[in-house]
């Protein structure tokens, strides 16, 4: 089985900023477990900023911001001391750490998607390495920004084709109300056509919240992965929500299963730099079929230079953002093709997501 693991910031460290090598130690222990018994496993680990907040305290007594110059300073100053502990655990147990910094550039084009793949893929294979990822936040601007590491846990789950999402947290799971309320009722299964509170609140260190994970696990469900919300601090949480049946927080039930190059594409809206317009006729073919590609016919406008690989976002005559997928050609050759029949497909239904639902809001406005 394949699983990515989620750590937020509030999990791994104190409210001040200083690592809780406790717990660091038994996230590693249980991911040791999960290797030895044949399982691939990859470890999303936040902390960098908090950890360089938390330092910057004690080593210099300097109280730095939230802009985004500080937080990239924050970010470097971090993200060693929070590997050097990670790597510390792993030697260890004999264990190696392979460390992997992304940012939402680095899976705008098929290129770079191709070579993180590869990593992950030669990292998965041996069972004595453990692999580690975190958000590049020393280098990223806010437009290549993650909304938080839920998002880029969900990506690096699509992109391997993961079984298994696990989200760890402070909390329990997700709740019908505020979880400090006390008739609170935890959501022990949550299906896609589930009406839902709203949500929101986030923790003190971390960007993100509960809205984000229960966003991150709706889509891994709308493309076939198993997502799990649950407490960190609840006994050996990992192994058993990989190897057992026990009912620990919130689980997000999945529905059809997709590709791994689908459910990648479906992680990667809002990330590409360039759009094209598919005209009415093409977005009522989308509408109905799946395993249907985009020719320039269908085409009424490119916007964006783009070269073959490139992330590519559809968009209907009104502007809404329907699908995404990756191009065959540049955009010069678009250009000359558009609107054309008899040419090339520019968009192979392999490489294509539609969002179904995105389509029929277009169609009932």
């Amino acid at each position: 089985m394949k699983v990515v693991i989620k750590v937020g910031s509030q999990a791994i460290l104190s409210p001040e900023g200083e690592a809780l090598e406790a717990v660091m130690t038994n996230i590693i222990l249980q991911i040791i477990e999960l290797q030895q018994a044949g399982h691939q496993v990859i470890l999303v680990s936040s902390g960098a900023v908090a950890l360089g907040r938390g330092i910057s305290r004690k080593i210099v007594a300097r109280e730095y911001g939230n802009s985004v110059a500080d937080k990239q300073l924050l970010a470097s100053l971090g993200q060693p001391q929070l590997m050097a502990i990670y790597t510390k655990i792993c030697e260890q147990q004999q264990y190696l750490a392979a460390q992997l910094l992304l940012t939402k550039y680095d899976f705008q084009t098929k290129r770079s998607y191709t070579n993180i793949l590869r990593l992950l893929q030669k990292a998965l294979s041996q069972s004595n390495v453990i692999t580690i990822i975190n958000e590049n936040d020393s280098v990223a601007v806010e437009e290549l920004m993650f909304t938080d590491n839920d998002e880029l846990s969900g990506i690096i789950a699509a992109q391997i084709g993961a079984d298994k999402l696990l989200l760890l947290t402070s909390i329990s799971g997700v709740y019908d109300k505020n979880p400090l309320e006390a008739d609170a009722k935890l959501l022990e299964e949550i299906h896609l056509k589930d009406s839902l509170p709203e949500l929101d609140g986030k923790t003190t260190l971390g960007r993100g919240g509960m809205s984000s994970k229960l966003n991150t696990a709706r889509k891994m469900a709308s493309v076939g992965v198993m997502t799990h919300i649950a407490n960190i601090a609840e006994p050996n949480v990992i192994t058993r929500l990989v190897l057992g049946t026990d009912k620990i927080g919130s689980k997000v039930i999945p529905e059809h299963k997709q590709t791994a190059r689908k459910k990648f594409l479906a992680f990667t809206q809002g990330q590409a730099q360039a759009q094209i317009t598919a005209n009415w006729g093409l977005v009522a073919a989308l509408s109905k079929h799946d395993a249907i590609s985009i020719l320039p016919v269908g085409i009424e406008a490119s916007n964006g230079n783009f070269k073959r690989g490139d992330l590519i976002e559809i968009l209907n005559p009104a502007g809404d953002k329907i699908a995404i997928g990756v191009a065959r050609y540049n955009a010069s050759k678009l250009q000359e093709y558009i609107g054309g029949k008899n040419h090339p497909e520019f968009i192979h239904y392999d490489y294509l997501h539609i969002d179904h639902d995105a389509i029929l809001a277009g169609t009932t406005k």
